[in-house]
C-alpha cells in the first residue's frame, strides 16, 4: 500500500474516533430546555398531598389551643329561659296555684312550685385550671411536632424516590446519546468504507456488515430514547407536574453522606412516647380540684302575681374534688406503661433494621465502585489497543471490519461504564436515604 494511501486511511481512522467524541459531546449538552434535580424536588414537595394535609393539621392544632383556652379559661356567658306549666284540677277553679286545696289534683306543690317563669343571664368561669390548660397545650404541641416529623420523613422519602427516578432518566438519556453518536459515526465510516470498496481497499462484505451494524445500533438508540421518554413521564407524575415536554436534564453527582450519629427515623418513637405520657396527664386532670365561679341575673318566679318584683341575681362557687372512682387512675397508669413498653420494643427493632439496611447499602456502594474502577481500567487498555490497531490497519495487518469491531467493543464497554456508574449513584442514593 502506498504511503499516500496509508496516510489517508490513518486520517480516516482519526476522523472516525474524533467524530464519535465530538458527536457524543454535542448530543449530551444540546437540548430545547433543561431542568435540574432541585426543580423536580421543589415541585414534588409542593404538590405532595400528604405534606399539604399534615401542614393543614398543624393549623388545626393551633386552633385547638384557642378552643382549649375558650373552654377552660375564658368566662362563658349564656341566656336561659324556662317555663313550667303544672296545672291543678278540682281546685276551686284555679288551674295554677302555689297553695292548692286538699281536694285538688296535680303534682305536689313542693316539687313544681305550681309553675316556673325564668329568664336569666348567666356567667360561669373555671379557675385554678392551669394544669389542665397546660396539658391540652402540650398535646397540641406534641401533635404538631409529630406532624412536622412526618413531613420531614415524607420529604426524605420523596428526595430518595425523585432522585432515583431522575437518575433513571439521566441513565437512559446518556445511553441514548452514546448510541446515537455511534450511529452517526458509523454512518460516516460507511461512506468512507464505500469509497474504499470502490478502490479495492475494503471488501463488499465489510460494507454490508457495517450497514447491518448501523441498523442494529439505530434500533438500540431508539429504544433508549423511548426509555428516556417513559422515565421522564414517570418523573413528572411523581412530582405532580402536568407537562409532556421532552426536556434535557442537568447531570448530578451524589456524594456519600457522613455517618449519622442519631437516626432521624427514630425521632417518631420519642414523640409517640411523649404523646402516651400526655394522654395520661390529660386523664389525670380530672382528679384535680375543680372550682367554678358563677353569676346570674334576671327573672325567676313561680307565679304571675307581682312578677315585676321577682327580678334579682345570685352568685356562688362550685367545688368538686373526686375521691374514689374504682382505682381508674392506677389502671390507666398501667396501660400507659404497657404502651410505652410497646413503643420501646418497636424502637429497638427499628435500630436493628436500620443498621442492616445501612450496612447492605454501603456494601452495594463499594461493590459498584470497585466494578466501575475495573471497567475504567479496561477502557484505558482498550484505548491503547485502538492506538495499536490504527498502525496495524495502515500497514495492512488488520482488516477494516476487525478495526470496526474493536471500536464497537470499546463503545459497548463505554455503555457498561455508564450503566455501572448509575448503579453506583443509585446505591449511593439508597445509602444516603438510610444513613439519615
Amino acid at each position: 500500500m502506498r504511503k499516500e494511501e496509508q496516510k489517508n486511511i490513518l486520517k480516516m481512522c482519526r476522523n472516525f474516533v474524533f467524530s464519535f467524541l465530538l458527536l457524543y459531546i454535542i448530543i449530551s449538552y444540546t437540548s430545547y430546555s433543561q431542568n435540574n434535580l432541585d426543580y423536580y424536588l421543589a415541585a414534588a414537595y409542593g404538590n405532595n398531598p400528604n405534606i399539604k394535609g399534615l401542614t393543614n393539621e398543624n393549623r388545626i392544632n393551633e386552633l385547638n389551643k384557642d378552643i382549649a383556652n375558650a373552654q377552660y379559661s375564658i368566662p362563658h356567658a349564656s341566656i336561659t329561659a324556662n317555663y313550667l306549666f303544672a296545672p291543678y284540677f278540682n281546685n276551686n277553679g284555679q288551674i295554677l296555684s302555689t297553695n292548692p286545696s286538699p281536694q285538688a289534683y296535680g303534682y305536689d306543690v313542693s316539687i313544681t312550685n305550681g309553675g316556673l317563669y325564668s329568664a336569666q343571664f348567666n356567667i360561669e368561669k373555671n379557675i385554678f385550671n392551669s394544669g389542665l390548660l397546660d396539658a391540652y397545650y402540650n398535646q397540641s404541641d406534641l401533635q404538631s411536632g409529630s406532624n412536622l416529623n412526618q413531613i420531614e420523613l415524607f420529604k426524605h422519602g420523596i428526595n430518595k424516590d425523585v432522585t432515583a427516578q431522575y437518575l433513571k432518566c439521566l441513565e437512559s438519556l446518556e445511553l441514548y446519546s452514546i448510541s446515537k453518536s455511534i450511529v452517526d459515526t458509523l454512518k460516516q465510516q460507511l461512506t468512507i468504507t464505500d469509497s474504499m470498496v470502490s478502490k479495492g481497499y475494503a471488501k463488499q462484505s465489510d460494507y454490508l456488515l457495517l450497514k447491518i451494524e448501523i441498523e442494529t445500533q439505530s434500533i438500540t438508540a431508539e429504544q433508549f430514547l423511548n426509555d428516556y421518554r417513559s422515565n421522564l413521564y414517570t418523573l413528572d407524575a411523581l412530582c405532580g407536574i402536568h407537562d409532556s415536554t421532552i426536556v434535557n436534564l442537568s447531570g448530578i453527582k451524589l456524594q456519600e453522606s457522613s455517618k449519622a450519629i442519631h437516626s432521624n427515623f427514630l425521632l417518631q418513637y420519642g414523640i409517640d412516647s411523649s404523646l402516651a405520657i400526655n394522654r395520661q396527664e390529660i386523664f389525670e386532670t380530672q382528679y384535680l380540684p375543680q372550682v367554678n365561679l358563677f353569676f346570674n341575673t334576671g327573672l325567676n318566679a313561680v307565679e304571675l302575681n307581682q312578677m315585676q318584683r321577682k327580678l334579682g341575681f345570685n352568685a356562688g362557687v362550685n367545688f368538686l374534688l373526686p375521691i374514689y372512682d374504682g382505682s381508674q387512675r392506677s389502671i390507666t397508669r398501667q396501660q400507659s406503661q404497657i404502651a410505652l413498653s410497646t413503643i420501646n420494643s418497636y424502637r429497638e427493632n427499628e435500630i436493628v433494621v436500620l443498621n442492616n439496611k445501612i450496612n447492605d447499602a454501603k456494601a452495594q456502594v463499594d461493590f459498584f465502585s470497585n466494578n466501575l474502577s475495573k471497567i475504567r481500567q479496561q477502557l484505558a487498555n482498550y484505548e491503547k489497543i485502538i492506538e495499536i490497531s490504527k498502525a496495524e490497519l495502515v500497514s495492512g495487518q488488520l482488516l477494516m471490519i476487525e478495526y470496526i469491531t474493536i471500536i464497537k467493543n470499546y463503545l459497548e464497554l463505554k455503555k457498561n461504564e455508564i450503566t455501572t456508574s448509575f448503579d453506583e449513584q443509585q446505591s449511593l442514593n439508597n445509602y444516603n436515604y438510610w444513613n439519615w
